[in-house]
């Protein structure tokens, strides 16, 4: 079993992302991989993989999103008006 996980077979544009689970005293555990394009990738694999606990998305030092069970994020849609 991997810890890496991706969307799709890429051809090396992937960027490595972190998927960190959360506990009472912050991030828990070394975390898992996830290869996405960008930031939306990123965030549609989270939220894929999102169970029991909070989960947090990194990449590299930066801070991308937090998730918790039961409380997704809403999509947005916006639309034109004349």
């Amino acid at each position: 079993m991997t810890n890496i996980i991706q969307l799709r077979n890429y051809d090396g544009s992937a960027s490595a992302y972190r998927l960190y689970g959360v506990g009472k005293s912050g991030r828990e555990g070394a975390g898992r991989t996830l290869r996405a394009r960008n930031d939306t990738e990123a965030k549609a694999l989270a939220l894929m993989l999102l169970g029991d606990h909070p989960i947090e998305l990194w990449d590299r030092k930066r801070f991308i999103a937090r998730y918790w069970p039961g409380n997704r994020p809403m999509t947005v849609s916006i639309e034109a008006r004349h």
